[in-house]
């Protein structure tokens, strides 16, 4: 069993790790040149601050309750824990940190989904200008009414 624990979690690193280039290049890629710099940086704070205070508090609560005897202060105050309970941490531990990774998972499944359906939307509308259905524009300040323009070709005519 720790052998295949062990090949779980190497592979789940070494994948957790090939996304951290490519986050980069996209931020890059996707930021005004002249608000890099602060796109690197607030992306740097937003990591740090969000997986560096939450996760000892969550991850320590967790496992306190694993806790079989606790130690006594000597003002009698609640001290660290002594014995844990080792089927009890090692799910809870092992559990909690597959279940952030299946979370991370869907949430970014569902933005590769939005993300997917917005750059068809716009591969349409960029084919829409190209077939000459956008352009021809008519305003007078507060409307504007676009108007279809006739195409040589009757396949890409356009009814309005």
């Amino acid at each position: 069993k720790f052998k295949i624990y062990m090949a779980l979690s190497v592979v789940g690193s070494f994948l957790s790790a090939c996304g951290g280039t490519p986050g980069y290049i996209v931020l890059l890629r996707s930021i005004q040149p002249d608000l890099k710099s602060l796109a690197l940086g607030m992306q740097t704070l937003i990591v740090r601050t969000l997986g560096g205070i939450p996760p000892p508090i969550y991850f320590g609560a967790l496992i306190d309750r694993t806790c079989l005897k606790w130690g006594t202060k000597q003002c009698g105050g609640h001290g660290a824990c002594r014995i844990y309970d080792a089927n009890a941490f090692r799910i809870t531990f092992l559990g909690l940190i597959t279940g952030l990774y299946f979370l991370t998972n869907i949430l970014g499944g569902i933005l590769y989904f939005i993300i997917v359906k917005r750059q068809k939307k716009l591969a349409l509308r960029n084919q829409e200008n190209e077939n000459g259905l956008e352009g021809n524009e008519v305003s007078n300040g507060h409307a504007s009414i676009n108007i279809a323009k006739k195409s040589e070709d009757p396949s890409k005519e356009s009814t309005i």
